[in-house]
């Protein structure tokens, strides 16, 4: 893999509350989703690792230099450093309204969840109309409860049964509809423009070898030598041939080299398109270039791991375009000129305050 001169990141906006996904509108206004920094509605569990829900999840307008929240009062949840938040997770803008997907990590086999009523939208992508009135599309955790399509191969929720995991995490408009994919239940799903919820892909695990240290880090027996990691996908975009690309994040342990790239048509199974990948966070195509961006690129358990942008070609060939100054990249966007990233996407940072930003580096030729 070549690696390109490092750009200089310019910094877009500031003071973002755990930016996620980018969308960049034909007027040039980009928009972001902020996951939030929880709240005090309800907790769970003791000490740093308490998890408190609210409604500081939102949407932030970006444009001209100018920056201002469009969309408030959002469900979140994290833990009191305001860090691992979880809440708005997407964002795509049409004729002023706003389609806002909803994580979830905490649904039942019922199809609920258990974050209280800041949460009740957990799992769902949502319209929100100018003037604040919402309407809910689809109940992506709702339809995981019902079907489960990759039969429990996912960790299971903390509550309820098992087998069933939701997190949706990423979309883009197809076909009339939305490609959603669901991090926690391991497949892709297409939203009809009636909001009917079908499965076109489920993604395999994979058998990752094992080390003394990832078994130390994850509690893991050292007898044990492998372990099956999920597929998490976290980032889908439409291709210039009109097939959807799924990059995978991965599960625990997160090894590096082992995210992949999924080529998806409907009623086709997915194909392998591109392998050796660290944690994806998300994927946008330039032309016919496909960028990658990497939250970890040398794994989630490496706290100290800078992100990576990685250009990868039709033929194959990767170019990193930037890793300096990336630190928990989440998000992605492409317009006439420059590149656009959203950062420390989950860690907000330490002192008071939120701390994640938007950066732009300039297109390479």
């Amino acid at each position: 893999m070549s690696e390109a001169a490092q750009p200089k990141l310019t910094v877009v906006a500031t003071n973002l509350d755990n930016p996620r996904k980018l969308f960049l509108a034909g007027d040039g206004a980009l928009y972001v989703a902020e996951a939030g920094g929880g709240g005090s509605d309800k907790c769970f569990g003791t000490g740093p690792s308490t998890i408190c829900v609210g409604r500081s999840g939102a949407v932030t307008k970006i444009v001209d230099g100018l920056q201002r929240r469009v969309v408030t009062g959002l469900p979140s949840w994290a833990v009191p450093a305001r860090q691992r938040a979880a809440g708005p997770a997407d964002v795509l803008v049409r004729n002023g309204a706003y389609y806002v997907l909803i994580q979830d990590d905490f649904v039942t086999a019922r199809g609920t969840n258990a974050l209280g009523p800041d949460g009740r939208i957990a799992g769902d992508l949502t319209l929100i109309r100018p003037g604040g009135t919402r309407k809910i599309i689809a109940q992506l955790a709702a339809f995981e409860a019902a079907h489960n399509p990759d039969h429990g191969a996912g960790p299971g929720a903390r509550f309820g049964n098992p087998a069933i995991d939701s997190d949706p995490y990423a979309f883009v408009p197809y076909r009339g509809g939305f490609a959603v994919v669901d991090a926690g239940a391991n497949d892709l799903l297409w939203v009809s423009p009636k909001g009917n919820v079908s499965v076109m892909a489920v993604f395999p695990t994979q058998t990752v070898r094992l080390t003394k240290r990832i078994n130390r880090s994850l509690g893991i027996p050292l007898a044990m030598r492998s372990i099956s990691m999920q597929s998490v996908p976290s980032a889908v975009a439409v291709g210039p041939d009109g097939a959807l690309y799924v990059g995978e994040l991965t599960g625990r342990p997160f090894a590096p080299g082992t995210a992949r790239i999924w080529r998806v048509v409907p009623g086709k199974k997915p194909a392998l398109y591109a392998a050796g990948f660290t944690n994806i966070s998300d994927l946008v195509f330039d032309g016919r270039n496909l960028l990658v961006l990497e939250i970890a690129a040398k794994g989630l358990l490496d706290r100290r791991s800078p992100g990576a942008l990685i250009k990868l070609r039709p033929d194959g060939t990767r170019t990193v375009l930037a890793r300096a100054g990336l630190v928990a990249p989440a998000g992605l966007a492409v317009g006439p000129r420059s590149i656009y990233i959203s950062n420390n996407g989950v860690f907000s940072g330490s002192g008071p305050g939120p701390h994640g930003e938007v950066v732009s580096l300039p297109k390479s030729k």
